[in-house]
């Protein structure tokens, strides 16, 4: 549904007062369809695109699910508390409790290795687009935190060392 920002759009000789308007005709007319004032972008995630509305506008839907990657983070933290707690004994011990492959286990552990700003960059669905799960569980990743963050483009960058002033 579109928010209460939205103006009455004109096509040719026709006018269409927007949904919900009490003095609206019972018979809506064609060729007239209700625009967004404020501006909204389109954000590629993968192979789908989904709509991103400016700061401060709700659309009332419920919160959309995690994605895959945030997923695959949860489930990699909670993996890597069952080894420290001493739940499951090494990482092939966990694979054969949670019958699943032990690489597919190790490669999913990684992402317990990443800085907490990521972490949570992920969780929130912000992470940049083209960061996809198949490329963080293949990939070797660095475990010096300000590498990944250059690695993966999230978070604030390593900074270069300044230059150092000249004497006169």
């Amino acid at each position: 549904m579109i928010g209460a920002s939205t103006r009455q759009v004109t096509s040719g000789q026709t006018e269409r007062p927007l949904p919900g308007d009490p003095s609206a005709p019972a018979a809506p007319t064609q060729g007239a369809m209700p625009v967004p004032d404020d501006p909204v972008a389109f954000r590629r995630r993968g192979k789908r695109k989904e709509i991103v509305l400016p700061p401060g506008v709700t659309t009332g839907a419920p919160p959309r699910p995690p994605s895959p990657l945030a997923l695959a983070v949860v489930r990699a933290l909670r993996w890597q508390e069952m080894i420290e707690s001493g739940e499951a004994e090494s990482v092939s011990d966990l694979a054969r409790r949670l019958k699943l492959d032990r690489s597919f286990v190790a490669r999913t552990l990684r992402l317990a290795s990443l800085a907490p700003d990521i972490i949570e960059t992920i969780l929130e669905g912000q992470e940049p687009d083209g960061l996809p799960l198949r490329s963080l569980r293949q990939h070797d990743i660095s475990l010096l935190w300000e590498e990944q963050r250059g690695q993966l483009d999230i978070g604030p960058q390593p900074h270069a060392a300044m230059p150092t002033p000249e004497k006169t």
